[in-house]
């Protein structure tokens, strides 16, 4: 099986009857959603989701997944989301895919909350690209600011020569950095320059990565094995 399904489909399996669930963005959460969906088409889980871009949504809502806003519930439950760095403490960089303003506002909120993704992701220490979503007015002085706290490289996200925009209409700045000693200390100060909305560090609330080896899926605890 590919490793990024059997991280999704083992996700999938930790989800209980009758909870409000998260839904990923990405495509290891991709299978996480339609495994997600077939559970719900053979158990009846009577599974309430919210999702982290519109993409997501829309899968979710075409395979009979019932989605709604995020201002619709009280607390999330359980989230899957993946990632495109994973350290051994579960720092993440994630948001390659765009969506990182909403995956953060949902998987920082949910009770319980697993990274998803294929042995490839998973790393010593964060380092490379870090997506910043950015208030497009301000992109041409985020990027000159992001070069003053520490990246190599700063630019804003072009796709086929044009601007990328994200599902809030803002625009992503990709920064490049080489380790990162304290992801949490680095999340603060990207966050900390003014025209930015949030940025693809997460140093919280991941209780666990379910990783994928093309031989199974694996769990990795913070610290280690």
């Amino acid at each position: 099986m590919d490793s990024k399904a059997e991280a999704g489909e083992a996700a999938a399996k930790l989800a209980k009857a009758g909870t409000v669930v998260g839904l990923g963005t990405g495509s290891t959460a991709k299978f996480f959603i339609e495994a997600l969906a077939r559970r719900e088409k053979e158990e009846k889980l009577a599974l309430t989701c919210v999702a982290t871009s519109n993409a997501s949504e829309a899968l979710a809502k075409s395979l009979g997944l019932k989605v709604v806003p995020f201002s619709f519930v009280e607390k999330i439950d359980f989230a899957a989301d993946g990632a495109d760095k994973i350290d051994a403490k579960l720092n993440l960089i994630k948001g390659m895919g765009g969506a990182l303003v909403r995956e953060k506002i949902i998987d920082y909120r949910a009770e319980k909350f697993v990274v998803i993704a294929d042995e490839g992701k998973v790393v010593k220490e964060l380092f490379g690209i870090v997506p910043v979503e950015v208030i497009p007015m301000a992109a041409k002085i985020v990027c000159r600011e992001l070069k003053e706290i520490g990246a190599v490289d700063a630019v804003v996200r072009a796709d086929g020569g044009k601007t990328f925009v994200t599902d809030n209409s803002n625009w992503i700045v990709h920064a490049t950095f080489g380790k990162i000693k304290s992801p949490k200390k680095l999340e603060q100060e990207i966050n900390g320059i003014a025209g930015v909305v949030d940025n693809g560090i997460f140093t919280r609330n991941v209780q666990c990565a379910i990783v994928g080896t093309g031989n199974g899926a694996r769990e990795i605890k913070a610290g280690g094995e």
